[in-house]
């Protein structure tokens, strides 16, 4: 009987685990880059973006997405993909936040 509760514990913490992680993964800001940015923690108009090679996220930008995208390109490059609390930019989002950004 414990082995049985202590299994059922285990499995609703795992549960509990991927949920959240897959409910952050759709806040806050998340961008691709053309090229991994030098640094792993950027700091773009006050937000931390904290980057795993070519993917940065933030969950602290306050700012209209495409004003955040364009700041983002200038700083650490050419954006491929581009996304807030889940929705991602067109490619004529895209395509407006790095011409701006150049």
């Amino acid at each position: 009987m414990h082995r049985t509760i202590s299994f059922i514990m285990s499995l609703l913490t795992a549960t509990l685990l991927f949920a959240a992680t897959a409910a952050s993964a759709a806040t806050g800001y998340q961008v691709s880059l053309a090229e991994a940015p030098g640094q792993r923690v950027a700091i773009v108009r006050g937000a931390a973006w904290v980057c795993n090679g070519d993917n940065c996220t933030t969950d602290s930008a306050n700012s209209r997405p495409s004003y955040v995208c364009l700041h983002v390109a200038r700083e650490l490059g050419q954006v491929t993909g581009f996304s807030v609390n889940g929705e991602a930019f067109t490619a004529e989002e895209l395509a407006a936040c790095n011409e701006s950004a150049s």
